[in-house]
């Protein structure tokens, strides 16, 4: 969960950034698209059902979701919540000890 006041960066600004340190290289639209083409190999793997290991950033993967009960919380009443998938990330170490967030506390969200 990001906290309040936490600034967000886009894709196209982790371009321009990208872009910037090869610009005698690297065209940013060149740039852009292999990003592009990078992200989109990411999504086929893990619709494919594999997990995606980004080096110094972590795994991204599928996750299955149980069925569960629930409560619908302006009526109370109680619900069936059917089995569902979502995406899960698992950040590296590298990228958890920069930030100083312990494995214990990055398992429970």
């Amino acid at each position: 969960m990001a906290s309040k006041g936490m600034e967000t960066v886009s894709t196209n600004q982790i371009i321009s950034s990208v872009a910037a340190q090869y610009s005698d290289k690297l065209p940013k639209k060149v740039t852009k698209e292999l990003l592009a083409t990078f992200l989109q190999a990411i999504e086929n793997e893990i619709i494919s059902g594999k997990k995606a290991r980004i080096d110094k950033l972590g795994v991204l993967y599928a996750k299955e979701r149980a069925a569960r009960k629930g409560r619908n919380p302006q009526t109370g009443e109680e619900i069936n919540i059917p089995a569902s998938k979502k995406v899960a990330f698992r950040p590296a170490k590298s990228l958890r000890d920069a930030v100083g967030v312990s494995k214990k506390s990055a398992k429970k969200k």
